[in-house]
């Protein structure tokens, strides 16, 4: 599994340093392998999983559990991959199409959006009437609803 997130950081470093192209080469073979069920040629996901565990080794347990549930980690941060992958697409779209991360009910918050101020927008916030319920926070340019 993770020769799927390899070959997404490998083809992004690719497209900026030559160093990088073979990686990609060799993760896009153990994928497209993974994916019909067979078993990487190259070895890529042992040399991931050797030079991490590698990594650990300052701290032996930590090392020994990556090594002995490396599959089951590398399914686990392949999915989250996923995940983020789908819920940014998904808001990029909302954000997109709606103006908001939340779609057509939005009531939450968009990191997208830092300056929405919910119900206080520059229609019902004007010098003289203002009906946002926290005033203070309120913010016009004209300088009222203070």
């Amino acid at each position: 599994m993770i020769c799927i997130v390899a070959l997404v950081v490998f083809a992004v470093l690719a497209i900026f340093s030559a160093r990088y192209r073979p990686l990609a080469k060799e993760a896009f073979d153990c994928t497209f392998r993974k994916i019909t069920f067979r078993k990487c040629k190259t070895n890529l996901d042992q040399r991931i999983r050797a030079k991490l565990t590698g990594k650990l080794m300052r701290v032996p347990r930590v090392a020994r559990f990556t090594y002995k549930h490396f599959q089951i980690l590398s399914f686990i941060f392949t999915t989250l991959f996923i995940l983020s992958i789908v819920f940014t697409g998904t808001a990029v779209y909302n954000y997109a199409v709606y103006g908001n991360c939340n779609g057509p009910n939005s009531d939450g918050f968009c990191i997208f959006n830092p300056l929405d101020l919910g119900d206080c927008n520059q229609s019902n916030c004007t010098a003289e009437d203002c009906n946002c319920e926290n005033v203070g926070e309120c913010d016009c340019p004209d300088g009222g609803c203070k």
